[in-house]
């Protein structure tokens, strides 16, 4: 505040006393209001921008309730009703910010029947002093009288939370991401702090959030659970994310994954894509299903206003319906299949062995693919067979060329839907970046933003052609013919499998990997039967179709190359 702004001093005094005074209120209507984090989601956290290692992304107080939520259920439901009534519970956030996670367990367990906040015991930690003081006041706020909030780095030996190692009921949290460390760090500065890491050989470097499921692992006593919100490619990329998932398999129990929208922590710049990953230390004598699931929408919107990223509520929140959903899932048997809970949040329960040998992307096991695989299983008139087993990838085995004159190019923009291709944005294409060469009669298959089918087989054009390395290039195998795959490919029952399949760090940047594509099961009626003579005849007009209105646009292209002589000056 500078000399000439006491106005400003002035309004901004009455601003906080009367937030302060209002959350006072709500709290004593026993419903209070996270105030920090709100207020720091708005104001503070520009100061934190220049060092990924500090930054702060609030987590919303959304996602935060529902994690608070998930947990006690779990442990009122399995551990609350048959523990010694005097136990103390330990509930830690390795990295607090404002001690949002700790207040809102604290206000959550003040709600229940069943648990006495004099039974929670409640610690924090985080490298920025001034987080460690927002988060003592906030706690305050809430009125916890039993916490402590403690500055320091929770992933190096020698910080207050060593103590708690191997000790703690619950980790809430939402560690830093983006921050590496290289392997010298990790043997000298974490050592048994993650255990995993600090011993892997080949771990040149590592991502903080991978580190701090590692870390928080480490705090857990047998059976403690921990709810992280992680970015997508700690449940979904190949390399160190891999290598922990593997690990994790071994020492604990996934009990449930659940995807976030992009918008999630929006208002602090980002919509890297996000989900909360709940474990629990230990493997489990029997096994269990696996909840998985996929929110669309939070209740919120973030707009642009004068620079500023502003919340503005919006639609509604599903959480309480993925919550409702996992309350239910208890009923489905634990030798189960994949079983749909609910549609709309897509809400699955798999078999943890199944996650295990596959993806853990909650996309993977949306409730439309299961449910349109289901519906054409229970047809009995179609054998539904990998895509892997009908065509040949291409795209690995061929080599990118540069584009020169005298090439058509397509790229996605030009595969229009339902097998049409642009031949004249194919034939005008020049673009920087290499494409793969393709030849007609390929099949041809879009695998960025399968939201929008895009399909087709490669057309003659009369000259070489190059697609997209964005593109999948097959070649079908002798048991069914191109065109009758590029048909089978637009159904819905394919298409919900292929826009469940997919991985990327945004919503617009969704992509299928070829091993994920190679297992989408295709409906192909027995050969002989009734289905397939109908499947054949459709397949045949599909063909001819497509043929002519493929010949009719190089035909419209040819005419307008002629427009330079047609209109010369003599």
């Amino acid at each position: 505040v500078r000399e000439g702004d006491e106005q400003l001093a002035g309004d901004l005094v009455r601003l906080v006393r009367n937030s302060i005074d209002t959350a006072f209120e709500l709290r004593d209507h026993g419903c209070p209001f996270d105030i920090l984090n709100e207020a720091f989601g708005h104001f503070v956290r520009d100061n934190f921008r220049g060092n990924v290692e500090d930054a702060q992304y609030m987590t919303p107080p959304e996602v935060v309730d529902f994690m608070a939520d998930l947990v006690l259920y779990d442990i009122g439901r399995e551990d609350g009703s048959s523990s010694d009534p005097g136990k103390q519970w330990t509930v830690v956030d390795p990295t607090c910010g404002v001690g949002s996670f700790l207040a809102a367990v604290y206000n959550r367990a003040r709600q229940s029947d069943w648990l006495d906040v004099k039974r929670l015991r409640l610690f924090g930690q985080d490298k920025v002093e001034r987080m460690v003081r927002l988060s003592t006041i906030n706690l305050e706020l809430f009125d916890s009288a039993e916490h402590r909030i403690t500055s320091g780095n929770s992933l190096e030996r020698g910080s207050l939370l060593d103590d708690l190692n191997g000790r703690v009921d619950v980790v809430l949290t939402n560690p830093p991401f983006g921050a590496r460390f290289d392997a010298a760090y990790l043997a000298s500065g974490c050592g048994d702090n993650t255990p995993f890491f600090s011993r892997l050989r080949r771990a040149s470097t590592v991502d903080s959030e991978l580190l701090f499921v590692d870390r928080d692992l480490q705090l857990l006593r047998e059976g403690g659970r921990l709810l992280i919100v992680v970015p997508d490619g700690v449940v979904s990329a190949k390399g160190m994310a891999a290598l922990l998932r593997q690990h994790v398999a071994g020492v604990a129990t996934v009990r449930a994954v659940i995807a976030l929208p992009a918008v999630t922590f929006a208002q602090a710049g980002t919509r890297t894509k996000t989900a909360i990953l709940y474990l629990q230390k230990g493997r489990a004598a029997k096994p269990r299903p696996a909840f998985v699931a996929t929110s669309r929408d939070l209740g919120f919107q973030v707009s642009s206003r004068k620079g500023v990223q502003v919340k503005v509520p919006k639609g509604e929140s599903d959480l309480p319906a993925i919550l409702e959903a996992y309350r239910r899932a208890d009923k489905v048997p634990v030798d189960s299949e994949e079983n749909v809970v609910s549609h709309e949040p897509s809400c699955v329960v798999v078999p943890e062995a199944t996650l295990l040998r596959g993806t853990w992307t909650p996309n993977h096991y949306s409730a439309a693919r299961l449910e349109a695989v289901g519906r054409m299983r229970g047809n009995g008139h179609f054998d539904l067979v990998p895509l892997g087993r009908l065509v040949e990838f291409r795209s690995d085995g061929r080599r990118a060329e540069p584009w020169r004159p005298g090439l058509a190019f397509i790229s996605v923009l030009h595969l229009l839907g339902e097998g049409l291709v642009d031949v004249k944005g194919a034939l005008n294409n020049s673009p920087k970046t290499p494409g793969l060469p393709t030849e007609p009669g390929d099949l041809l298959m879009s695998r960025i933003n399968p939201r929008i089918p895009r399909v087709c087989v490669t057309p003659d054009l009369g000259l070489e052609t190059l697609c997209s390395s964005e593109i999948e290039v097959m070649t079908p195998g002798a048991d069914v013919d191109v065109y009758t795959l590029a048909y089978l490919l637009h159904t819905e029952v394919v298409q919900a499998q292929v826009r469940s399949l997919t991985s990327g760090t945004s919503a617009s940047h969704n992509r299928i990997r070829t091993s994920e594509l190679a297992k989408v099961l295709v409906p192909i009626p027995p050969s002989g039967s009734k289905r397939a003579r109908a499947l054949e005849a459709r397949v045949d007009e599909y063909r001819r179709a497509l043929e002519s209105m493929i010949q009719a646009a190089a035909t419209l292209a040819k005419i307008r190359t002629m427009d330079p002589e047609l209109f010369a000056v003599e």
